[in-house]
């Protein structure tokens, strides 16, 4: 990326690895995204929860977050103790 702006070839991969729900991909993009200062798309805006007009950088910033979060497991359900009669 050469100041702050990304090729649109790579902006346009890490849209298309976003549609295809790639995490592999889309986190692999955009460690080369998060300094991006091109507008994001609103429709991508609406996809991960970011208001109109955030960047690439911002996107690439979210996804590396959400993916790189450890994936929750359910709690067991807790076993009611018995009762004594």
């Amino acid at each position: 990326m050469i100041a702050g702006y990304a090729s649109p070839a790579l902006r346009d991969q890490f849209l298309a690895a976003l549609d295809a729900g790639n995490q592999a991909l889309s986190t692999n993009l955009a460690r080369d995204l998060t300094g991006c200062g091109n507008p994001l798309p609103g429709m991508t805006c609406d996809q991960l929860g970011l208001p109109i007009g955030s960047t690439y950088g911002s996107a690439a910033q979210c996804v590396l977050l959400r993916y790189s979060e450890p994936p929750r497991i359910a709690a067991p359900e807790a076993t009611p103790k018995a009762q004594p009669e």
